[in-house]
Protein backbone atom coordinates (compact mmCIF):
# COMPACT_ATOMS: atom_id res chain seq x y z
CA UNK A 1 0.00 0.00 0.00
CA UNK A 2 1.07 3.78 -0.27
CA UNK A 3 0.92 6.11 2.25
CA UNK A 4 0.54 9.70 1.56
CA UNK A 5 1.06 9.46 -1.68
CA UNK A 6 -1.73 10.94 -3.30
CA UNK A 7 -3.33 14.27 -4.34
CA UNK A 8 -6.46 16.34 -5.34
CA UNK A 9 -6.60 19.06 -8.73
CA UNK A 10 -7.76 22.57 -7.83
CA UNK A 11 -10.91 21.12 -7.97
CA UNK A 12 -10.42 19.00 -5.28
CA UNK A 13 -10.76 15.84 -7.23
CA UNK A 14 -8.65 12.60 -6.57
CA UNK A 15 -6.77 11.17 -9.18
CA UNK A 16 -3.60 9.18 -10.71
CA UNK A 17 -0.81 9.99 -9.47
CA UNK A 18 2.33 9.40 -12.19
CA UNK A 19 6.00 9.60 -11.19
CA UNK A 20 6.47 12.77 -13.22
CA UNK A 21 3.78 14.45 -11.13
CA UNK A 22 5.21 12.93 -7.86
CA UNK A 23 8.57 14.58 -9.10
CA UNK A 24 6.71 17.52 -10.41
CA UNK A 25 4.96 17.99 -7.04
CA UNK A 26 8.03 18.67 -5.18
CA UNK A 27 8.17 14.43 -3.60
CA UNK A 28 11.90 13.54 -5.34
CA UNK A 29 13.67 11.39 -3.64
CA UNK A 30 11.90 8.05 -2.54
CA UNK A 31 8.27 6.93 -2.01
CA UNK A 32 7.35 5.07 0.73
CA UNK A 33 5.31 1.70 0.03
CA UNK A 34 4.60 0.04 2.95
CA UNK A 35 2.27 -3.50 3.29
CA UNK A 36 0.40 -5.29 6.20
CA UNK A 37 1.52 -8.47 7.68
CA UNK A 38 -1.51 -9.29 8.78
CA UNK A 39 -5.38 -7.67 8.99
CA UNK A 40 -4.97 -4.11 10.04
CA UNK A 41 -1.68 -3.67 11.83
CA UNK A 42 0.35 -1.11 11.28
CA UNK A 43 2.88 -2.17 8.03
CA UNK A 44 6.68 -2.89 7.71
CA UNK A 45 7.93 -0.13 5.19
CA UNK A 46 10.19 -0.07 1.99
CA UNK A 47 11.23 2.58 -0.16
CA UNK A 48 11.55 2.40 -3.91
CA UNK A 49 13.54 5.24 -5.15
CA UNK A 50 11.75 7.21 -8.51
CA UNK A 51 15.52 7.02 -9.81
CA UNK A 52 14.80 3.18 -9.99
CA UNK A 53 11.16 3.28 -11.00
CA UNK A 54 12.11 6.13 -14.17
CA UNK A 55 15.04 3.74 -15.50
CA UNK A 56 12.09 0.88 -16.28
CA UNK A 57 10.58 1.45 -19.95
CA UNK A 58 6.93 2.53 -19.55
CA UNK A 59 6.96 2.64 -16.27
CA UNK A 60 4.57 4.54 -14.42
CA UNK A 61 3.23 4.32 -10.38
CA UNK A 62 -0.77 5.06 -10.00
CA UNK A 63 -2.31 5.57 -6.95
CA UNK A 64 -6.10 5.89 -7.31
CA UNK A 65 -7.81 6.42 -4.29
CA UNK A 66 -11.80 6.93 -3.69
CA UNK A 67 -11.58 7.61 0.24
CA UNK A 68 -14.09 5.34 1.83
CA UNK A 69 -15.23 3.15 -1.32
CA UNK A 70 -11.77 1.53 -2.84
CA UNK A 71 -8.54 1.83 -2.58
CA UNK A 72 -6.48 0.02 -5.56
CA UNK A 73 -2.35 0.04 -6.05
CA UNK A 74 -0.39 -0.41 -8.80
CA UNK A 75 3.34 -0.54 -9.20
CA UNK A 76 4.31 -2.48 -12.66
CA UNK A 77 8.08 -3.08 -13.81
CA UNK A 78 10.40 -2.50 -10.58
CA UNK A 79 7.84 -4.68 -8.61
CA UNK A 80 6.97 -7.46 -10.33
CA UNK A 81 10.79 -8.01 -11.44
CA UNK A 82 11.91 -8.05 -7.60
CA UNK A 83 8.60 -10.11 -7.12
CA UNK A 84 10.25 -12.89 -9.69
CA UNK A 85 13.49 -12.55 -7.34
CA UNK A 86 12.01 -13.22 -4.44
CA UNK A 87 11.92 -9.43 -2.69
CA UNK A 88 9.17 -10.55 -0.40
CA UNK A 89 9.29 -6.81 1.47
CA UNK A 90 7.36 -5.93 -2.36
CA UNK A 91 5.84 -8.85 -3.24
CA UNK A 92 2.30 -7.53 -1.07
CA UNK A 93 1.93 -4.54 -2.89
CA UNK A 94 -0.33 -5.25 -5.54
CA UNK A 95 -3.29 -5.54 -2.63
CA UNK A 96 -7.16 -4.50 -2.74
CA UNK A 97 -8.71 -2.69 -0.06
CA UNK A 98 -11.15 -5.27 1.95
CA UNK A 99 -13.22 -2.30 2.75
CA UNK A 100 -15.74 -2.00 -0.75
CA UNK A 101 -15.97 -5.88 -0.93
CA UNK A 102 -17.00 -6.39 2.90
CA UNK A 103 -19.26 -3.44 2.27
CA UNK A 104 -18.06 -1.36 4.96
CA UNK A 105 -17.03 2.10 4.88
CA UNK A 106 -13.64 3.57 5.93
CA UNK A 107 -15.08 5.00 8.96
CA UNK A 108 -15.91 1.66 10.20
CA UNK A 109 -12.84 -0.51 9.67
CA UNK A 110 -10.84 -1.68 12.40
CA UNK A 111 -7.88 0.30 10.84
CA UNK A 112 -6.28 2.83 12.52
CA UNK A 113 -6.29 4.90 9.79
CA UNK A 114 -8.21 5.96 6.49
CA UNK A 115 -5.22 4.95 4.65
CA UNK A 116 -4.09 1.98 6.19
CA UNK A 117 -5.21 -0.68 4.29
CA UNK A 118 -6.14 -4.32 4.81
CA UNK A 119 -3.96 -6.32 2.73
CA UNK A 120 -3.58 -10.12 2.24
CA UNK A 121 0.35 -10.85 3.03
CA UNK A 122 1.95 -12.94 0.05
CA UNK A 123 3.86 -15.07 2.63
CA UNK A 124 2.58 -18.05 4.22
CA UNK A 125 1.35 -17.65 7.91
CA UNK A 126 4.08 -18.00 9.84
CA UNK A 127 4.10 -21.50 12.04
CA UNK A 128 5.61 -21.84 15.77
CA UNK A 129 7.73 -24.99 15.26
CA UNK A 130 9.55 -27.05 18.45
CA UNK A 131 12.89 -26.97 18.07
CA UNK A 132 14.80 -29.89 17.14
CA UNK A 133 15.77 -32.21 19.36
CA UNK A 134 19.37 -32.49 20.54
CA UNK A 135 21.17 -35.54 19.39
CA UNK A 136 21.64 -37.91 21.97
CA UNK A 137 24.61 -40.14 21.10
CA UNK A 138 24.12 -43.89 21.48
CA UNK A 139 27.69 -45.64 20.68
CA UNK A 140 27.50 -49.05 18.32
CA UNK A 141 23.99 -47.90 16.81
CA UNK A 142 23.96 -49.22 13.31
CA UNK A 143 21.59 -47.13 10.65
CA UNK A 144 20.06 -49.95 8.44
CA UNK A 145 18.31 -48.06 6.36
CA UNK A 146 21.13 -45.76 6.04
CA UNK A 147 20.09 -41.65 7.19
CA UNK A 148 17.32 -39.43 4.76
CA UNK A 149 18.00 -41.45 1.39
CA UNK A 150 18.37 -44.91 1.04
CA UNK A 151 20.25 -46.66 -1.80
CA UNK A 152 18.91 -49.39 -4.20
CA UNK A 153 20.57 -51.89 -6.01
CA UNK A 154 23.45 -52.33 -4.31
CA UNK A 155 25.56 -55.06 -5.82
CA UNK A 156 29.28 -55.44 -3.94
CA UNK A 157 28.03 -55.11 -0.52
CA UNK A 158 27.97 -51.67 -0.42
CA UNK A 159 27.31 -49.73 2.90
CA UNK A 160 24.46 -47.00 3.15
CA UNK A 161 25.50 -43.79 3.83
CA UNK A 162 25.68 -43.70 7.79
CA UNK A 163 24.82 -46.81 8.16
CA UNK A 164 28.23 -46.97 10.19
CA UNK A 165 28.23 -44.24 11.81
CA UNK A 166 31.54 -45.04 13.73
CA UNK A 167 33.82 -45.77 10.78
CA UNK A 168 37.13 -43.26 10.04
CA UNK A 169 38.91 -42.26 7.36
CA UNK A 170 43.19 -41.57 8.61
CA UNK A 171 44.55 -39.37 6.05
CA UNK A 172 48.24 -38.48 5.07
CA UNK A 173 49.13 -34.76 4.49
CA UNK A 174 51.52 -34.31 1.03
CA UNK A 175 51.73 -31.38 -1.00
CA UNK A 176 51.47 -31.76 -4.59
CA UNK A 177 52.62 -29.21 -7.18
CA UNK A 178 52.77 -26.34 -3.88
CA UNK A 179 49.12 -27.83 -2.65
CA UNK A 180 48.14 -29.54 0.10
CA UNK A 181 46.60 -32.90 -0.61
CA UNK A 182 45.04 -36.13 1.69
CA UNK A 183 45.46 -39.13 0.82
CA UNK A 184 44.15 -42.42 2.29
CA UNK A 185 46.35 -44.19 4.52
CA UNK A 186 43.93 -46.97 6.12
CA UNK A 187 40.34 -46.67 8.86
CA UNK A 188 39.47 -46.11 12.19
CA UNK A 189 37.03 -46.21 14.34
CA UNK A 190 35.53 -43.03 16.73
CA UNK A 191 35.32 -44.49 20.37
CA UNK A 192 34.99 -41.30 21.85
CA UNK A 193 34.02 -37.61 20.71
CA UNK A 194 38.20 -36.46 20.67
CA UNK A 195 39.63 -40.27 19.95
CA UNK A 196 40.06 -42.20 17.57
CA UNK A 197 41.38 -46.07 17.71
CA UNK A 198 43.64 -47.78 14.78
CA UNK A 199 46.56 -50.40 14.03
CA UNK A 200 50.15 -48.96 14.84
CA UNK A 201 51.41 -50.45 11.85
CA UNK A 202 48.70 -47.66 9.85
CA UNK A 203 50.28 -44.46 11.78
CA UNK A 204 53.67 -45.38 14.10
CA UNK A 205 55.96 -43.84 11.69
CA UNK A 206 53.97 -40.92 10.82
CA UNK A 207 54.11 -37.60 13.24
CA UNK A 208 50.56 -35.98 14.71
CA UNK A 209 50.66 -33.35 12.18
CA UNK A 210 50.54 -35.12 8.97
CA UNK A 211 47.73 -36.80 9.57
CA UNK A 212 43.40 -35.85 9.60
CA UNK A 213 40.99 -37.89 10.52
CA UNK A 214 37.46 -37.71 8.14
CA UNK A 215 34.42 -38.71 9.88
CA UNK A 216 31.04 -39.33 8.74
CA UNK A 217 32.76 -40.27 4.82
CA UNK A 218 30.84 -42.65 2.86
CA UNK A 219 31.70 -42.02 -0.71
CA UNK A 220 35.19 -41.06 -0.95
CA UNK A 221 35.34 -39.78 -4.70
CA UNK A 222 32.39 -37.53 -4.49
CA UNK A 223 30.07 -35.25 -2.75
CA UNK A 224 26.67 -35.61 -2.52
CA UNK A 225 26.05 -37.20 0.78
CA UNK A 226 23.13 -35.61 2.46
CA UNK A 227 25.39 -34.48 5.11
CA UNK A 228 28.91 -33.19 5.26
CA UNK A 229 32.09 -35.15 6.33
CA UNK A 230 34.05 -34.06 9.17
CA UNK A 231 37.37 -33.15 9.24
CA UNK A 232 39.81 -33.54 12.17
CA UNK A 233 43.36 -32.55 13.07
CA UNK A 234 45.31 -34.84 15.41
CA UNK A 235 47.20 -33.46 18.53
CA UNK A 236 48.79 -36.46 19.47
CA UNK A 237 49.47 -40.44 18.54
CA UNK A 238 50.05 -42.89 21.31
CA UNK A 239 51.16 -46.32 20.23
CA UNK A 240 51.09 -49.73 22.24
CA UNK A 241 54.03 -49.73 24.21
CA UNK A 242 54.19 -53.41 23.36
CA UNK A 243 53.70 -52.88 19.65
CA UNK A 244 56.50 -55.21 17.85
CA UNK A 245 56.91 -53.34 14.34
CA UNK A 246 59.60 -55.66 12.95
CA UNK A 247 57.44 -57.78 11.07
CA UNK A 248 55.13 -59.88 13.68
CA UNK A 249 53.01 -56.60 14.31
CA UNK A 250 51.86 -58.08 17.48
CA UNK A 251 49.78 -55.59 20.18
CA UNK A 252 49.05 -53.45 16.95
CA UNK A 253 46.85 -50.95 18.53
CA UNK A 254 46.76 -47.32 18.44
CA UNK A 255 45.04 -43.76 19.62
CA UNK A 256 44.42 -40.68 17.59
CA UNK A 257 44.24 -37.83 19.74
CA UNK A 258 41.70 -35.40 17.58
CA UNK A 259 42.64 -31.63 17.98
CA UNK A 260 38.93 -30.51 18.39
CA UNK A 261 35.88 -33.33 19.71
CA UNK A 262 33.09 -34.93 16.83
CA UNK A 263 29.79 -33.24 16.52
CA UNK A 264 28.34 -35.99 17.14
CA UNK A 265 24.55 -36.79 14.92
CA UNK A 266 23.19 -39.76 12.99
CA UNK A 267 26.28 -40.19 10.64
CA UNK A 268 28.82 -39.71 13.39
CA UNK A 269 28.85 -41.43 16.66
CA UNK A 270 31.06 -44.09 18.51
CA UNK A 271 31.23 -47.34 18.79
CA UNK A 272 31.05 -49.43 21.69
CA UNK A 273 33.71 -50.83 24.00
CA UNK A 274 33.84 -53.54 26.66
CA UNK A 275 30.26 -55.05 26.15
CA UNK A 276 29.69 -58.87 25.34
CA UNK A 277 28.75 -59.78 21.68
CA UNK A 278 28.05 -62.65 19.51
CA UNK A 279 30.53 -64.07 17.72
CA UNK A 280 28.47 -65.32 14.85
CA UNK A 281 27.12 -62.10 14.24
CA UNK A 282 29.85 -60.00 13.34
CA UNK A 283 31.25 -58.31 10.17
CA UNK A 284 34.42 -55.15 9.22
CA UNK A 285 33.81 -52.58 6.86
CA UNK A 286 36.46 -50.45 4.87
CA UNK A 287 37.25 -48.98 1.30
CA UNK A 288 40.15 -51.28 1.13
CA UNK A 289 41.18 -53.05 -2.33
CA UNK A 290 38.26 -55.56 -3.41
CA UNK A 291 41.17 -58.60 -4.28
CA UNK A 292 44.83 -59.05 -3.32
CA UNK A 293 47.32 -57.90 -5.99
CA UNK A 294 47.95 -55.34 -8.87
CA UNK A 295 44.05 -56.43 -9.95
CA UNK A 296 42.82 -54.99 -6.61
CA UNK A 297 40.92 -52.02 -6.80
CA UNK A 298 40.04 -49.63 -4.20
CA UNK A 299 36.65 -48.93 -3.48
CA UNK A 300 34.79 -45.58 -3.68
CA UNK A 301 32.22 -46.07 -1.44
CA UNK A 302 32.12 -47.99 1.87
CA UNK A 303 31.74 -51.75 1.62
CA UNK A 304 30.76 -54.05 4.49
CA UNK A 305 31.49 -57.79 5.10
CA UNK A 306 29.62 -60.00 6.93
CA UNK A 307 32.39 -62.69 8.82
CA UNK A 308 32.39 -64.99 11.41
CA UNK A 309 35.23 -65.00 14.56
CA UNK A 310 37.27 -67.78 15.06
CA UNK A 311 38.54 -68.95 18.23
CA UNK A 312 42.12 -68.83 18.96
CA UNK A 313 43.42 -72.45 18.25
CA UNK A 314 41.10 -73.02 15.16
CA UNK A 315 42.41 -70.18 13.68
CA UNK A 316 46.20 -70.95 14.82
CA UNK A 317 45.82 -74.35 12.74
CA UNK A 318 44.17 -72.93 9.91
CA UNK A 319 47.48 -70.46 9.09
CA UNK A 320 49.90 -73.29 9.93
CA UNK A 321 48.55 -74.22 6.68
CA UNK A 322 49.74 -71.97 4.79
CA UNK A 323 53.09 -70.42 4.19
CA UNK A 324 53.17 -69.33 7.84
CA UNK A 325 54.82 -72.99 8.54
CA UNK A 326 53.83 -75.89 10.51
CA UNK A 327 55.38 -73.99 13.59
CA UNK A 328 53.84 -70.62 13.72
CA UNK A 329 53.01 -69.19 16.96
CA UNK A 330 49.82 -66.96 17.05
CA UNK A 331 50.32 -63.98 19.08
CA UNK A 332 47.43 -63.59 21.77
CA UNK A 333 46.96 -60.51 20.71
CA UNK A 334 45.59 -61.31 17.61
CA UNK A 335 41.80 -62.58 16.83
CA UNK A 336 40.72 -64.27 13.25
CA UNK A 337 37.27 -63.84 11.74
CA UNK A 338 36.44 -64.80 7.97
CA UNK A 339 37.41 -67.69 5.84
CA UNK A 340 35.24 -67.50 3.35
CA UNK A 341 36.10 -67.49 -0.40
CA UNK A 342 35.68 -64.27 -1.44
CA UNK A 343 34.88 -62.19 1.52
CA UNK A 344 37.55 -60.95 3.32
CA UNK A 345 38.80 -57.67 4.13
CA UNK A 346 42.41 -57.16 1.83
CA UNK A 347 45.30 -54.22 1.33
CA UNK A 348 44.10 -51.03 2.41
CA UNK A 349 41.84 -52.33 5.07
CA UNK A 350 44.23 -51.77 7.78
CA UNK A 351 42.74 -50.30 11.10
CA UNK A 352 39.45 -50.67 9.97
CA UNK A 353 37.19 -51.93 12.50
CA UNK A 354 36.12 -55.64 13.04
CA UNK A 355 32.13 -55.14 14.87
CA UNK A 356 30.07 -57.90 16.45
CA UNK A 357 26.31 -57.62 17.61
CA UNK A 358 25.00 -57.98 20.98
CA UNK A 359 22.18 -59.98 20.58
CA UNK A 360 20.35 -58.67 23.39
CA UNK A 361 20.53 -54.48 23.26
CA UNK A 362 21.39 -54.42 19.09
CA UNK A 363 24.40 -52.52 19.70
CA UNK A 364 27.83 -52.97 17.75
CA UNK A 365 31.19 -53.81 20.26
CA UNK A 366 34.19 -53.36 18.47
CA UNK A 367 35.66 -56.67 18.46
CA UNK A 368 38.88 -56.11 16.01
CA UNK A 369 40.78 -54.00 13.99
CA UNK A 370 42.31 -55.56 10.54
CA UNK A 371 45.78 -56.38 10.81
CA UNK A 372 47.62 -58.69 8.34
CA UNK A 373 46.38 -61.85 6.48
CA UNK A 374 47.48 -64.12 3.49
CA UNK A 375 46.19 -63.39 0.86
CA UNK A 376 42.20 -62.34 0.22
CA UNK A 377 39.18 -64.01 0.72
CA UNK A 378 40.90 -67.79 0.32
CA UNK A 379 38.50 -70.20 1.47
CA UNK A 380 39.84 -71.98 5.13
CA UNK A 381 42.34 -68.98 5.67
CA UNK A 382 40.83 -66.65 8.07
CA UNK A 383 41.75 -62.72 8.34
CA UNK A 384 44.07 -61.53 11.44
CA UNK A 385 42.92 -58.55 13.48
CA UNK A 386 44.39 -56.88 16.13
CA UNK A 387 42.24 -58.11 18.96
CA UNK A 388 40.15 -55.11 20.64
CA UNK A 389 39.02 -56.73 23.74
CA UNK A 390 42.23 -57.81 24.59
CA UNK A 391 43.66 -54.18 24.69
CA UNK A 392 40.68 -53.20 26.31
CA UNK A 393 42.21 -51.84 29.63
CA UNK A 394 45.20 -50.33 27.58
CA UNK A 395 42.69 -48.41 25.95
CA UNK A 396 40.63 -47.30 28.45
CA UNK A 397 43.80 -45.80 30.64
CA UNK A 398 45.42 -44.02 27.60
CA UNK A 399 42.15 -42.59 26.55
CA UNK A 400 41.80 -41.46 30.35
CA UNK A 401 45.03 -39.83 30.35
CA UNK A 402 44.40 -37.66 26.86
CA UNK A 403 40.67 -36.65 28.43
CA UNK A 404 41.89 -36.23 31.77
CA UNK A 405 41.77 -32.31 31.53
CA UNK A 406 38.50 -32.44 29.70
CA UNK A 407 35.82 -30.45 30.49
CA UNK A 408 32.68 -33.16 31.75
CA UNK A 409 35.46 -36.18 31.22
CA UNK A 410 34.96 -38.91 33.99
CA UNK A 411 36.29 -42.45 33.88
CA UNK A 412 32.35 -43.42 33.89
CA UNK A 413 31.93 -42.74 30.09
CA UNK A 414 33.49 -46.25 29.52
CA UNK A 415 32.40 -48.25 32.47
CA UNK A 416 28.96 -47.00 31.51
CA UNK A 417 28.21 -46.48 28.51
CA UNK A 418 30.67 -48.87 26.68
Amino acid sequence: MLEAAHSTDSAGNEGAISVSRLRAGGMAGRVVVRWIDRLCTRPRSVSIGLEELEKQEEVEMEVKVEVEVEVEVEVEAEIERRSREGDHEVTALRCMAVNNKDNVTRSSSECPSYLDVCCTSPLPPTTTTAPPTPYRSNCGTRNYQGIDVRIQGFKDNQGQFAEFPWMTAILKKELVDGTQKNFYVCGGSLIHPSIVLTVAHCVGKLGASQLTVRLGEWDTQRNYEPHPYQDRGVNAIVIHPDYNQGGALYNDFALLYLDSPAELSYHVDTVCLGIPFDYNHCLVTGWGKDKFGKEGVYQNVLKKVDLPLWDYGRCQDALRTTRLGRYFNLHQSFVCAGGEAGKDSCSGDGGSPLVCQNLETGKYAQAGMVAWGIGCGTAGVPGVYADVPYAYDWIVQEADNLLRNTPGYTRSYWEVKH
